[in-house]
């Protein structure tokens, strides 16, 4: 009688280090996430889709034996801070813009999860599964991609992803016994992308005067216009700097007859009629769309006639912003 309660007692405390270890290997567990998009001027966010790999925050752990069971994790995007339908969306809320991007499972962004769906992870070996959990901290990684299409003030844009887990994962145990663990999680990834200020220059065409034989007989060019094209909201100036050495209020274009240099005086003019000099910049506020910056330019006409030959002066033009 006292044999058969020992070997009792023996089976129980087996059975009792073997529920400890059981339980020691199998977790999973969640904290916050984030993906943040690298930095880009509104022009590349605009016409280039961009995508990172964001930490979901979700992780589990186990044993590193392989079993043919089937495991999966299964997460629903419960909700996102700035989603319309079933789209997600990135918002600044000093220009109180969107910017659209997708949720993908895979890093090819194939099957774009919507907002109120779910997308599962399985694999027939617990080890299969445990593969995936890759992100930069350990966790299972999600992908996400921002639209083209947009036009947006600089700034930073902002999401929340709140994601819901489910998993059914067989930890290994004493003896290679699989016991299934179900449970649930949830977590809540920060998602952002810093868009910065740019501007191009379009166009700067030349300005052709002509010929004349004298000062005077020069007609005044106001056909032409510079384009620039800046960030929705940018605040920009234009600025002219003459290669030639100015002449009073005038700038001068230069001709070298019998290697003598000569200059031939004049001006230009903004849109209100004001000297542009190179101390009087052009300013204006970027459309995101490429915008005229009308001039005239006019030669003094009162100036003491000058040698015949072919003058010239290269401007440069420098957009600040």
């Amino acid at each position: 009688m006292n044999r058969i309660r020992e070997w009792v007692v023996r089976i129980l405390m087996i059975c009792a280090l073997f529920s400890s270890v059981q339980a020691a290997q199998a977790a999973c567990s969640s904290s916050s996430g984030a993906g943040t998009f690298a930095s880009n001027n509104s022009f590349t966010v605009g016409t280039t889709a961009e995508q990172v790999t964001a930490t979901s925050g979700f992780t589990c752990t186990g044993s590193a034996l392989s079993l043919l069971s089937t495991n999966t994790v299964t997460a629903t995007i419960a909700s996102t801070a700035n989603a319309t339908g079933t789209s997600a969306r990135l918002y600044n809320a000093t220009s109180k813009q969107y910017l659209p991007y997708i949720i993908c499972q895979d890093s090819g962004c194939a099957t774009p999860v919507n907002v109120g769906t779910s997308t599962t992870w399985s694999s027939t070996t617990l080890l299969g599964l445990l593969g995936l959990f890759n992100a930069s901290d350990g966790s299972l990684p999600l992908y996400l991609k921002t639209s083209t299409g947009s036009n947006l003030q600089a700034g930073t844009y902002t999401d929340t992803i709140n994601i819901n887990w489910a998993y059914h994962i067989c930890f290994v145990g004493v003896l290679g016994i699989c016991s299934y663990t179900d449970g649930t999680a949830t977590s809540a990834i920060t998602v952002t992308l810093i868009v910065t200020n740019f501007c191009y220059i379009d166009s700067a065409p030349n300005v052709n005067f002509g010929s004349a034989a004298f000062p005077g007989g020069f007609a005044s060019v106001t056909s032409n216009s510079l384009s620039v094209r800046c960030t929705l909201g940018a605040t920009y100036s234009v600025n002219l700097n003459s290669s030639n050495p100015s002449s009073g209020q005038y700038r001068q274009m230069s001709a070298t007859v019998n290697s003598v240099v000569n200059y031939l005086q004049y001006q230009l003019f903004k849109s209100d009629t004001t000297v542009w000099t190179t101390a009087t910049n052009a300013s204006a506020t970027g459309t995101g769309l490429s915008q005229s910056i009308p001039y005239t330019a006019t030669v003094n006409a009162s100036q003491a006639n000058v040698p015949a030959g072919s003058y010239s002066d290269t401007v440069l033009v420098t957009v600040t912003y």
